[in-house]
């Protein structure tokens, strides 16, 4: 018996027991920045985490809408061109500001919907079809080239996100 509690007090790991005079009892002491670090800091790093994961969400959402208010001028621009060779006149003139024959982009527009800027940038006249344009709305800009070979439906559309930085003015008063 005797030996069984020297080797218990000499190793009481060994048997599963804690022996309540080596240990000492030490109180945390509850600053400021103790507080912080456990409660406040982990909810600040998961707001911002969902900031991001909402903005993001948002960003993709309305670039998806973007994407389908090209998809429906790539429709009007065909159609358009119909009513243009109805009365014997090119929807597509290169020279123009924005590619087409005058008052063709607003036509265009009424007949898509879409309420951004668009820029006819290239006309296949063999499959009355567009061959490239961009259509910019807000921050977003969507780019549209047909694949050569494809069919009507076929091609690329590639869209940007893009927000105003800087303006930056000079005036030289000499």
């Amino acid at each position: 018996m005797c030996d069984l509690l020297s080797n218990l007090y000499k190793q009481p790991e060994k048997y599963g027991i804690l022996l309540a005079m080596e240990e000492e009892i030490v109180f945390e002491q509850r600053t400021v920045w103790s507080v912080l670090k456990k409660m406040i800091l982990p909810g600040v790093i998961v707001l911002i985490v969902l900031a991001i994961f909402f903005v993001g969400a948002k960003v993709n959402a309305e670039a998806h809408h973007a994407m389908q208010e090209a998809r429906d001028v790539r429709v009007a621009l065909r159609l358009v061109n119909l009513e243009c060779a109805a009365t014997g006149d090119a929807l597509y003139v290169p020279e123009a500001a924005d590619g087409m024959l005058e008052g063709a982009s607003r036509r265009v527009r009424e007949l898509s919907y879409a309420e951004g800027q668009i820029v006819l940038t290239g006309w296949d006249d063999e499959n009355s079809m567009p061959r490239s344009f961009t259509y910019r709305k807000g921050p977003f800009l969507v780019e549209y080239m047909a694949i050569d070979g494809g069919s009507a439906t076929d091609g690329r559309w590639e869209i940007y996100y893009a927000f105003h930085i800087l303006t930056y003015t000079t005036e030289w008063n000499q």
